[in-house]
């Protein structure tokens, strides 16, 4: 029954893409959870940038911030993106603030909710602009546990948006899947951004994380162009304590040994005590 329910979800997100206005803003840079998870990967506060369905799969409470610094041009790098947030029970709010080359700002202030528990849950994520661009989108989102415990979602993203200044972005379709291996010590995973208004591909994504023990795990995700021409290769460190998340990332865009982009992330994090059955 899980399973039909989202089909049906999924069949309505496809749907609905469909109907709405086929181009729509985002903010200039990813946000940065954007940047190194794929979407069946996201499960605490990052979610809400990445598939807000994905809220309602970690029962936590968390206060996190984020810093990036994007290297535009040779020579070039300065700090590009911050954020801080705030979640709980399934909600989330955050607020981004980017900081390009010609100076010019862009707030972006997020809000989501995610419901639903470990098998099935949807999530939705409404976000405004501030500064450079104004108006919002918004982000609709559901994600499915199959028996054998493979993850499926579907992400219908920047929903509805206006165009920003200088630039529009198409309203996009992502389906995913992830696996796990080795007992969920290796988890692989894949998606698809398209374009439903006329199914043209935007661009592929694939990748997986390994467990390394006492708290740390290593991520790796490639982008992939529509002719799978790699676009950037993200690598990604994280250590989950008790209390405390903290995670860093690089990126590379051109060659391998050609860094253009570095993050810090971290969260105070309160978890609900596990539930004996």
């Amino acid at each position: 029954m899980r399973v039909r329910g989202a089909l049906a979800v999924g069949a309505g997100l496809t749907g609905f893409a469909m109907l709405v206005p086929a181009r729509a803003a985002a903010q200039i840079l990813p946000a940065q959870p954007a940047r190194y998870e794929l979407t069946t990967e996201a499960a605490d506060a990052r979610a809400l940038w990445v598939n807000p369905a994905g809220l309602a799969r970690l029962p936590e409470a968390s206060i996190g911030a984020d810093l990036t610094a994007d290297r535009f041009f040779p020579g070039g790098g300065q700090v590009s993106q911050y954020s801080l947030s705030l979640a709980g029970r399934g909600v989330a709010a955050s607020w981004l603030h980017e900081r390009l080359p010609s100076g010019r700002p862009l707030n972006v202030y997020a809000v989501g909710v995610g419901l639903g528990d470990e098998q099935f849950s949807a999530g939705v994520t409404r976000r405004w602009f501030g500064g450079l661009a104004t108006g919002g989108a918004w982000d609709i989102a559901a994600r499915v546990s199959t028996p054998d415990a493979t993850q499926l979602s579907l992400v219908a993203r920047n929903v509805g948006s206006p165009r920003l200044a200088d630039s529009t972005y198409w309203a996009t379709l992502v389906p995913g899947a992830l696996v796990y291996l080795l007992r969920g010590a290796v988890q692989l995973g894949a998606e698809w951004e398209v374009a439903p208004h006329s199914w043209r591909s935007i661009g592929y994504r694939g990748g997986g994380s390994v467990v390394l023990g006492k708290g740390f795990a290593l991520s790796l995700l490639a982008d992939l162009g529509p002719g799978f021409k790699r676009r950037a290769l993200a690598v990604a460190l994280s250590f989950d304590a008790p209390r405390s998340r903290l995670g860093a990332f690089a990126l590379a865009s051109g060659a391998a040994n050609e860094v253009d982009a570095v993050g810090l992330a971290g969260a105070l994090v309160t978890r609900a005590p596990t539930r004996r059955r």
